[in-house]
């Protein structure tokens, strides 16, 4: 099949064998992937190296912003798409990149993540994530954080409908993992902004945030599944206070 999208998609993984074949067949037609690994153990580049617009480049972990940084900094083209291993475009959203590329007015596209879990929509009140994925490369920069990485754009942004998928296949145990590996990185971002953690929000920030997930966002409607969500959620903001709390101790010492 011709690469027919003359932008470069650039990708960060580390042992992702499950979902890197899904992700790279979802974008052959591009003219580049730029495909930066942090030392898989599996087949990930195995797989990856039977894509002929696949190119591999291994990096050491920096952080989730400097790795893909590392990653944007090699693509070629003047657009830019940037995806996780686990996510896949929709149909109108390459319409939407087409589209853009060929007006060339806009620097940057905004469109919708949809969380899927175990190849179902996740039942509750709140909106779908709005982020910046597709964007003219010379108009963005990562933020330095250690996670809940973001692109920031300097230049005209579009607005659309359209959506990224976002299959997330993890187990209880690997969704508990996640949190309490988030929630360090978390802590140590914002001990370097200055934050602090008082005694009031460590006991009472796990309530008021199953309260707030479980209740206002509604995952009262997924059943135990949105039960469990919430108290993960809950959990995931209890450690990251209770670990800068821990921090601020260590940096007074």
């Amino acid at each position: 099949m011709t690469n027919n999208i003359q932008a470069s998609v650039y990708i960060i993984t580390l042992n992702e064998e499950k979902n890197i074949q899904a992700v790279l067949e979802n974008v052959k037609n591009f003219d580049e992937v730029v495909l930066v690994d942090s030392g898989s153990t599996d087949s990930t580049l195995t797989l990856a190296a039977e894509y002929e617009n696949v190119s591999i480049y291994k990096q050491d972990w920096l952080g989730f912003s400097k790795q893909k940084a590392f990653a944007l900094n090699l693509c070629r083209n003047h657009w830019v798409l940037n995806l996780d291993a686990d996510e896949i475009c929709t149909k109108e959203f390459f319409n939407e990149i087409t589209q853009m590329i060929k007006e060339n007015t806009y620097d940057a596209l905004q469109s919708y993540r949809v969380l899927l879990r175990n190849g179902e929509k996740i039942r509750h009140f709140g909106g779908k994530d709005r982020l910046i994925r597709f964007f003219r490369k010379s108009s963005g920069r990562y933020e330095i954080k250690r996670v809940h990485e973001s692109i920031s754009v300097t230049g005209k942004i579009r607005s659309t409908s359209a959506s990224i998928l976002h299959y997330e296949n993890l187990t209880l145990s690997q969704r508990f993992e996640k949190a309490n590996r988030y929630s360090e990185l978390k802590a140590e971002d914002k001990l370097e902004k200055g934050d602090v953690a008082s005694i009031f929000v460590i006991v009472f920030i796990f309530p008021i945030s199953f309260i707030q997930f479980f209740i206002f966002k509604g995952h009262f409607l997924g059943g135990i599944d949105g039960f469990i969500t919430s108290m993960n959620a809950a959990y995931y903001n209890f450690m990251k206070y209770s670990k800068l709390k821990e921090l601020q101790k260590t940096k007074d010492l």
